[in-house]
């Protein structure tokens, strides 16, 4: 048995029964509420959200779009995304009882493309069942079903920080009595699949190499809304993981997030502490590391890998439960929107994220800060500019660096910085140092098939169009 396994029990067999008795104890704690409008889901909502555009590089190729690849993401997303998503929801209350409690059906499909055209690849990305209006919860909901649950993000670097989407069950803001909080508990079924690496040259009794294994039994418990004074509340998010079939392979893992999120000029500061350990990172299996190959035999873009797969920068999902107690992510990062006159708003961010994995005897830093601001010129009219600086280091290793900017004139439903839709021209432009190279050029041949067309420039320019539009009560 690992050491790890001795710090951090194995949550396997507990699963909700560990927790039973805390949801029965917040139930008697939990203050009664007032009974929730539920008329617009009566008669059924539906949410959405899409992005779709294109353009072209300098000289006539394909559009070209700039990030390192530090796990997921587009980077700073301003003209800057070579891909294509959407997203549509349905949401209807199916049964009601004379108590006036409710089970509302919720129901979404998506369409991810790597390009500028959608693929048609159609599928249900949510599908799951809510029961709300239930007394003994006091204003909270149970459910059951698969769903997009907790996954917030900073929305011009297109960074899901903390994404806990699954196959699960759980249940959702119970009021808690204390400063104003408001407690979910959730378990879920990551994956029900482990990859194995079958030599060849091996006899068939003999034992494979596991290469991967993410599937894991993942609780959540979140203890949201936490008043902090005027215009602030802390949200507080915990992660414990298990294989799903133990071995002395696999380990348990967990994560620990704090968000801090403050009024501030007409808009918002969230500041974030994440820490995650071994399955809690989120990283994938642990692989090979050498210095002394080129970048892109070891780094990836948007879904790719890094030196040990390490893809995502998402925290929330189980990654491999290969990793153990030496494998750890710190990140902390603050973000914060302003709109201090109609006209005018502005986002920036700074982050930092570590990544520590014994396969590279030390730690991988992601370093980033960007700003966009914007003005609107007209009511339906801004001028929108987007700046973002990224750095990835590797112990024994050349610095990655990359400069990306942008100018979007833009049309728009409203002056505010989240107003939406927008319809965007944009020319972007950036500059990366010659250790970024072969990670840029990979990235985009991953995305829109540019065949080399960045391999030996260290700059390049980009202009198009994009519509990005969203809908909807947030429900999920």
């Amino acid at each position: 048995m690992s050491r790890y396994f001795k710090i951090v029990p194995n949550f396997t067999n507990t699963r909700l029964t560990l927790w039973l008795p805390f949801l029965i104890l917040l139930n008697f704690m939990a203050p009664t509420t007032h009974a929730e409008d539920f008329t617009s889901i009566d008669n059924g909502e539906y949410v959405g959200y899409l992005r779709v555009g294109a353009g072209v590089g300098a000289g006539g190729g394909p559009q070209n779009c700039y990030y390192l690849g530090n796990g997921d993401g587009h980077g700073y997303r301003l003209g800057n995304e070579c891909d294509s998503y959407a997203e549509i929801g349905y949401a209807r209350t199916f049964a009601k009882a004379d108590d006036g409690s409710r089970f509302v059906g919720h129901v979404m499909i998506a369409d991810y493309s790597g390009n500028s055209a959608y693929s048609g690849n159609v599928g249900i990305s949510q599908i799951f069942v809510d029961a709300q209006g239930l007394d003994w919860l006091h204003g909270g909901t149970a459910w059951m079903g698969e769903r997009y649950y907790e996954r917030p993000d900073i929305h011009w670097m297109d960074l899901q920080y903390i994404n806990l989407n699954g196959t699960g069950a759980g249940f959702d803001n119970i009021p808690t009595g204390w400063l104003n909080s408001k407690f979910s508990y959730a378990i879920f079924k990551d994956s029900d699949t482990d990859n194995f690496n079958i030599d060849p040259t091996v006899p068939a009794n003999k034992d494979a190499i596991e290469t991967s294994s993410n599937s894991a039994v993942r609780n959540n418990l979140l203890l949201r809304g936490i008043s902090t004074g005027t215009g602030g509340t802390l949200d507080i998010v915990l992660g414990l993981l298990s294989p799903s079939s133990p071995s002395d392979d696999r380990h348990t893992g967990y994560y620990l997030n704090a968000f801090h999120k403050q009024e501030v000029l007409g808009g918002g500061n969230l500041f974030g502490v994440q820490y995650g350990v071994a399955s809690g990172t989120g990283r994938g299996a642990p692989g090979v590391f050498n210095p002394a190959l080129p970048n892109a035999a070891f780094n990836g873009g948007t879904g790719g890998v890094g030196p040990d797969n390490m893809c995502c920068n998402r925290m929330g999902q189980a990654g491999s439960t290969l990793l153990g107690s030496s494998d750890t992510r710190l990140r902390v990062f603050d973000a914060v929107w302003i709109q201090p006159t109609k006209e005018f708003g502005m986002a920036f961010d700074a982050l930092y994220q570590g990544d520590k994995s014994p396969v590279y005897g030390g730690t991988s830093n992601w370093m980033s800060v960007g700003v966009r601001p914007e003005y609107a010129i007209f009511t339906h009219f801004k001028i929108q500019g987007e700046i973002g600086v990224d750095r990835v280091t590797y112990p024994g290793a050349a610095s990655e660096n990359l400069l990306k900017f942008t100018v979007a004139p833009t049309l728009t439903l409203g002056q505010g910085f989240f107003d939406r839709p927008e319809l965007r021209f944009f020319v972007t432009h950036a500059n990366w140092n010659q250790a970024a190279t072969a990670v840029i050029n990979s990235n985009n041949n991953s995305t829109n098939n540019s065949n080399g067309s960045l391999a030996s420039i260290t700059s390049n320019t980009s202009v198009g169009f994009q519509l990005e539009a969203w809908w909807g009560k947030n429900w999920f």
